[in-house]
């Protein structure tokens, strides 16, 4: 083949590259490019969805410096925070469960199944059903509660109470998330090394001792990936908790991304919606960071 044919050839297998990823390249143009240089823009402004764009006036930077007075946001951050701990105990109980269900038991493919359920569930039909068992008089958790001689004006109120409705949110997070890293974990488990263990084994070293020192450093590629996930997912979170709580009671279980919402359509500033979408980014940004620098000191080490 001369280097004319050569070239034709090469111009022609580009070309049929280029047309095959035509369609997600055009749709990742214009569902996310352009909304992330319009959101950006629009940060600026003072954007009302319902005047319309060709109302919208440059601001600057008063989207951003209204947040430092805001007692909604501060109170979105806090909670957030909060829920942030749920990730790292869902990452050591499934970790945990993950190497239990590693071993040659019973039974273990479908209790991986049914770990994986709530992740796939339905998130309507999940808030509905935690709505039911949380409820404060005739709700099964408090019932089983009274049961154990718990005194009934003792009872958590649970979704009705500002004291413990993070704590129930947190509680459905954690069974809803579970299942996904222990589906992650068992994966990574198959790739450790059995000579570890045997050589473990030969030292005298128990199961407790073998988990922390060969199972979870194994794992640790994993646990950057899912810990990564678990705080975006967090952050975002928003649908679940309209759904379960709407915030309430009062500002109790407000959270960032429920609160980018109210403001972008409930609120109808929009303009400010899109700097709070644009803090939210630099949030996840700054914990990627640290937790990639972490990790790369830990892998020098």
């Amino acid at each position: 083949m001369n280097s004319k044919k050569k070239k034709t050839y090469k111009t022609s297998e580009n070309l049929s590259g280029y047309l095959l990823i035509a369609p997600n390249l055009l749709g990742f143009l214009v569902f996310t490019l352009f909304g992330i240089v319009f959101s950006f823009y629009m940060a600026f402004t003072n954007w009302n969805l319902m005047k319309g764009i060709e109302k919208a006036e440059l601001v600057g930077l008063k989207n951003f410096t209204d947040m430092i007075g805001d007692k909604y946001l501060r109170a979105c951050l806090i909670n957030n925070a909060k829920l942030l701990l749920v990730v790292p105990v869902t990452l050591f109980l499934a970790a945990v469960l993950a190497t239990l269900m590693n071993r040659a038991i019973y039974g273990k493919a479908g209790a991986r199944a049914l770990y994986f359920l709530p992740y796939v569930t339905n998130m309507v039909a999940v808030a509905t059903v935690w709505q039911a068992l949380f409820h404060k008089q005739k709700g099964p958790i408090n019932m089983l509660l009274l049961t154990l001689g718990i005194a009934e004006e003792q009872l958590p109120g649970w979704l009705s109470s500002s004291k413990w409705a993070l704590l129930a949110v947190a509680i459905v997070l954690l069974w809803k998330d579970i299942g996904y890293d222990i589906l992650m974990y068992s994966g990574a488990l198959q790739n450790i090394p059995k000579e570890l263990y045997e050589a473990a084994d030969l030292d005298g070293a128990g199961p407790i001792r073998k988990f922390f020192s060969i199972t979870l450093p194994q794992l640790q590629p994993t646990t950057f990936l899912l810990t990564i996930l678990g705080i975006i997912s967090s952050l975002q979170m928003w649908s679940f908790v309209q759904i379960i709580t709407n915030g309430g009671p009062g500002t109790a279980t407000y959270t960032l991304g429920l609160y980018i919402y109210r403001s972008s359509f409930i609120s109808y500033r929009t303009g400010y919606a899109c700097a709070l979408a644009w803090l939210l980014c630099a949030i996840v940004m700054i914990f990627t960071v640290i937790r990639w620098r972490v990790e790369n000191r830990w892998s020098a080490e």
